[in-house]
């Protein structure tokens, strides 16, 4: 009987210790279940984040909205009115040519009386006379010149010499003219370069291959050598520059495209990384002084102090909606963020309009700031790690988020370089970047010098000849850049 009992008691034992390790084992089971369905969770909330973004809370462009959704900002309210001009607004008419302007004049007189049917002619003019003018585009036909190289013997020794082409004829089959153009359609109007070969031969009359178009860009490149370290040079110099990039491909391998620029002056750079070494070595000395606005892109931390930053608040202002789409305790915390910054742009565009002067700007902006601050920072307590991360990251780039309350002439968004890169993103998104050294450089020196002339307000067509022109004869290219306005650049704050 003892037997027995010992050895139900040594099953008992052994049937609980098989227990005590099932239930471990699942327990440990179900610990690591949570686990994973907690990871699951955050990644579905981090998915279903990602489906609610679109132009309003992240860095896409409004092109690429959905049709089918809800505009990301609300619809003004209709007014109730028709569509188009309103009764009694001002008129928008085009302006008439100056008479000293005008290339050819017609003159018309009626042929004999409206009332009596009697004849009239140019002696019965009563000065009221009405200009009609009519702007037309003449048939655009190339002009060819055949130079003809000579050879002559000579008379006394009977050598023979050769003629050579004057300095001021290319040695291109095209001329400074046509070359302007090409790299005109190409770069700033975004044709292909097939389009512009059919364009040549249906506009122009005139057949150009693929190889020529090459050949004409890296004519044009050379010549906007010493324009493109002109305007280096200004924005170096300038007290603001702004800053961004985006991506270019080099040869189907992922490169970035950077643009820098001031008031005066915008340089353009093509590179393969997007590490901060491609803006030091770009900017050079200049680094260390000056006002830089940028994004929060960490590639600028170890380079510029935050108190020579400018953060933009256009993509603060992204973030905010961002956190408010996450719901919940984020939610609020971003809807309280969002209001504040707006509040913080209604004192900006008073000041901008000159409702208030710089000093009552930042006056009026110290409640908001700290409202902000204290916000910040307890979303950097937050239970979602992303939130909480963002969070951390604005707040490490505070002083630089209110340099221009502190700074005049500092803008609180980085639009201007965000408004220069949008030409090149459409030119990228024709050319699918560049294939060559040669074509990369192409780009930069275009995008720079007709950001520049624009800028300026100069004609970019007119100064591509005139540099093409000065590089044909060995004379220097024309200043890009107006001296007066390079005189007045402000010295940096």
């Amino acid at each position: 009987m003892e037997d027995q009992l010992a050895a139900r008691c040594v099953e008992y034992e052994t049937t609980i210790a098989a227990q005590a390790a099932t239930i471990a084992r699942l327990e440990a089971r179900i610990a690591e279940q949570d686990a994973r369905i907690s990871e699951l969770e955050a990644l579905v909330a981090d998915l279903q984040t990602r489906l609610k973004q679109d132009s309003s809370n992240s860095s896409k462009p409004p092109s690429s909205n959905s049709p089918y959704k809800k505009p990301p900002y609300p619809k003004k309210p209709k007014s109730g009115k028709r569509s188009g001009g309103q009764p009694g607004h001002r008129a928008h008419m085009r302006a008439a040519v100056p008479s000293d302007a005008v290339d050819i004049v017609e003159d018309h007189y009626p042929e004999q009386c409206r009332r009596c049917g009697n004849a009239l002619s140019a002696a019965d003019d009563v000065d009221q006379t009405r200009g009609h003018q009519v702007t037309e585009l003449p048939p655009v036909k190339v002009v060819v010149t055949e130079h003809r190289l000579h050879a002559c013997a000579c008379t006394a020794c009977g050598t023979i010499t050769k003629a050579v082409l004057p300095a001021d004829v290319p040695q291109s089959a095209f001329g400074p003219n046509l070359q302007a153009e090409v790299a005109h359609l190409t770069a700033n109007c975004r044709l292909s370069r097939r389009g512009l070969i059919t364009y040549a031969a249906e506009s122009w009359g005139t057949s150009i291959s693929m190889g020529s178009v090459y050949r004409i860009e890296q004519n044009v490149s050379q010549a906007l050598a010493q324009p493109y370290t002109q305007a280096l040079e200004t924005v170096k110099a300038a007290p603001v520059r702004h800053v961004d990039e985006t991506h270019w491909k080099q040869s189907g391998v992922l490169g970035w495209l950077w643009s820098m620029g001031c008031v005066l002056a915008t340089v353009f750079v093509i590179a393969g990384t997007r590490a901060g070494h491609v803006f030091t070595d770009t900017m050079g000395d200049a680094v260390e002084n000056g006002i830089f606005v940028t994004d929060r892109y960490r590639g600028y931390l170890k380079k510029v102090p935050m108190n020579r930053r400018g953060v933009c608040h256009a993509h603060l202002r992204r973030d905010f909606a961002k956190i408010e789409a996450r719901g919940g305790y984020c939610g609020m915390l971003g809807e309280a963020l969002r209001c504040a910054h707006t509040r913080m742009f209604d004192v900006w565009y008073r000041y901008r309009d000159g409702e208030i002067t710089h000093d009552t700007l930042g006056r009026e902006l110290g409640p908001i700031k700290w409202r902000m601050y204290r916000l910040l920072k307890n979303g950097r307590s937050a239970a979602d790690k992303k939130v909480a991360g963002m969070c951390a990251d604005i707040l490490r780039h505070w002083p630089a988020m209110w340099t221009f309350a502190r700074v005049p002439g500092v803008e609180p968004t980085n639009n201007a370089a965000e408004r220069s890169l949008r030409p090149a993103v459409l030119w990228r998104k024709g050319c699918f970047g560049s294939r060559s050294t040669g074509g990369a450089v192409f780009a930069e020196r275009m995008l720079t010098v007709s950001q520049t002339c624009r800028q300026n307000g100069r004609n970019v067509l007119e100064y591509i000849v005139t540099a093409l022109n000065a590089s044909l004869l060995g004379l220097p290219a024309p200043q890009l850049i107006p001296q007066h306005s390079a005189i007045s650049q402000s010295p940096a704050a």
